[in-house]
């Protein structure tokens, strides 16, 4: 698996995602090994959801947004993992998870799902997490990954959720709020409600509120009040309310 994040040499690349050529050290073909390989081990460690109900819905709205986004030679997965989290993640090569915690709370409307599928899938269109493990944070989010034991305990998915916050985490805000403006995009072309974006941020704001994350976070992730402003005004809904920002979680320091 180390030798898959070593062996990649510098090549251009056109992101059709957005519209830039841009410098990568990793081919499709690798990042779609890597996305394999990490995808294994996250099934590994976390339960997958067995209701093959929810599979099959995740997947199906997955790939309405799949045919519609910016990047078309890669393959894309949709699954559900049985843990309480309230996120979602993508990895590298088009894996996308959600996990029970969030799942529960969007399931009522495919419109919602879509909203966190679009977001992930922009992550993937844009190669974010590539460009980020071509940084020392990206790489050191994976190599936690990649140096989890395959036995179902609660260290192992203590230590593989730590990975998964780290590579969600290594993203930029501009990557955030870049994977937003795609994710509109791909709601709208796919006929979607485009809106149901703002009701999952508001879920994920509320999330962050129970369980605040701390500084580290903050440094390059934008709060969520941030990202509402933004996809508000994309919208043409207007600039964000003082309610958007009450009841928000100061940081605090350990």
């Amino acid at each position: 698996m180390m030798c898959i994040f070593l062996s990649g040499c510098v090549q251009r690349y056109y992101n059709t995602a957005t519209g830039k050529e841009e410098v990568y050290f990793y081919s499709t073909e690798k990042e779609v090994k890597i996305g394999e390989s990490l995808s294994r081990q996250a099934e590994s460690v976390f339960k997958l959801e067995n209701d093959p109900l929810i599979q099959q819905r995740v997947n199906a709205v997955g790939q309405k947004l799949a045919e519609v986004c910016g990047r078309k030679e890669i393959n894309y997965f949709f699954k559900v993992l049985d843990e309480k989290e309230i996120n979602a993640f993508a990895l590298p090569g088009g894996y996308v998870y959600i996990f029970r915690g969030l799942w529960d709370k969007i399931e009522k409307n495919d419109s919602l799902i879509a909203a966190v599928l679009s977001h992930e899938i922009a992550h993937i269109t844009t190669r974010h997490s590539i460009k980020r493990l071509q940084s020392s944070l990206g790489y050191n989010a994976l190599a936690v990954l990649v140096g989890v034991s395959h036995d179902m305990d609660a260290y192992s998915r203590s230590k593989a959720m730590a990975g998964i916050n780290e590579l969600i985490l290594s993203y930029s805000r501009n990557d955030e709020l870049e994977a937003d403006v795609l994710a509109l995009d791909y709601l709208k072309k796919a006929g979607f409600d485009v809106q149901c974006v703002i009701e999952v941020l508001q879920i994920l704001q509320q999330a962050q509120r129970d369980k605040p994350i701390q500084g580290a976070y903050l440094q390059t992730h934008p709060y969520i009040t941030e990202r509402m402003k933004a996809v508000k005004e994309n919208l043409n809904m207007g600039n964000i309310g003082f309610d958007d920002y009450i009841n928000t979680q100061p940081v605090t320091s350990n």
